[in-house]
C-alpha cells in the first residue's frame, strides 16, 4: 500500500515511496511526483521553505464548464493552483502542510493550523481537533481550538501551551482559544467542514479563555 495525493481536476500528483526500504520517507512524506510536474509558488529551486502547491500534467482537467472560473486557478504557465500547501524534502519529496485558506495570520505570522493539529491528536484528552482562525481587533486573527475530548471537560488553553511547549513548538502557534464541541462537522467522506466551524464562532462572543458549547 503507498499514499498517494491528487484531486478531481489532477488525479494523481504524487506516489508514495517505492523503495521497501526507505521507511523514513515512506512514512513522513506523500511522496514524489508521478505523472505531474510540481512547484511551490513563492519557492524557488534554491530555496527551502513552504508554498502553494502548482501542478500540471497529461491527467490534468482539461478546463471549467464555466471559462468564467478558470483565471483564478491556473497560472500563467499553466499550472493548476491546488489550494493546498507544501514543502519538499530532500528536494524530492512532498510534504503536504495545510490549506492556504486555513492558515492563520496573527500579527504578520503565518500559523499552520494542521501542524498543530498534527500534534494535538496526540493528546490523551483529544478525540479530534480542529483549528481555525478567529478575528482579534489586535493582532487581526488570532488561533482557535475546537476541540472534541475524549472525555468531558477536556484540556484547557493552558493544558495545550504546557503540551505543545513539551513538543519543542513555538509560543506564537499557541492556541488562543479552546472550545468544546461534541462533533466537529464534516461531509460524506469524513472531512472536517472548516468552513461551518468558523461561520458557527462568528456568532459566538470568542474570548481568549475556554468556552463549552453543546
Amino acid at each position: 500500500m503507498r499514499r498517494v495525493y491528487g484531486s478531481t481536476e489532477v488525479p494523481v500528483i504524487t506516489v508514495g515511496c517505492p523503495d521497501r526500504a526507505d521507511l523514513a520517507h515512506a512514512a513522513n512524506t506523500d511522496g514524489r511526483p508521478d505523472l505531474a510536474e510540481v512547484k511551490l509558488a513563492g519557492v524557488s529551486e534554491a530555496m527551502s521553505g513552504e508554498g502553494e502547491i502548482l501542478v500540471r500534467g497529461p491527467q490534468m482537467l482539461v478546463g471549467y464548464f464555466h471559462p468564467e472560473g478558470e483565471a483564478a486557478v491556473f497560472d500563467a504557465d499553466g499550472y493548476y493552483r491546488t489550494g493546498d500547501l507544501g514543502r519538499w524534502v530532500d528536494d524530492d519529496y512532498l510534504v503536504i502542510s495545510g490549506r492556504a485558506k486555513d492558515i492563520v495570520i496573527r500579527n504578520g505570522e503565518n500559523i499552520s493550523p494542521k501542524e498543530i493539529e498534527d500534534i494535538l491528536i496526540n493528546h490523551p484528552q483529544i478525540a479530534e481537533v480542529a483549528i481555525v482562525a478567529v478575528p482579534d481587533p489586535r493582532t487581526g486573527e488570532r488561533a482557535c481550538a475546537v476541540i472534541v475530548p475524549t472525555a468531558p471537560p477536556g484540556p484547557d488553553v493552558q493544558a495545550l501551551r504546557v503540551f505543545l511547549a513539551e513538543k519543542g513548538v513555538a509560543a506564537f502557534k499557541f492556541p488562543e482559544n479552546v472550545v468544546i464541541w461534541d462533533a466537529l462537522p464534516k461531509n460524506d467522506t469524513g472531512k472536517v467542514l472548516k468552513h461551518r466551524i468558523r461561520a458557527a464562532l462568528a456568532v459566538q462572543s470568542v474570548t481568549p479563555e475556554t468556552q463549552v458549547m453543546r
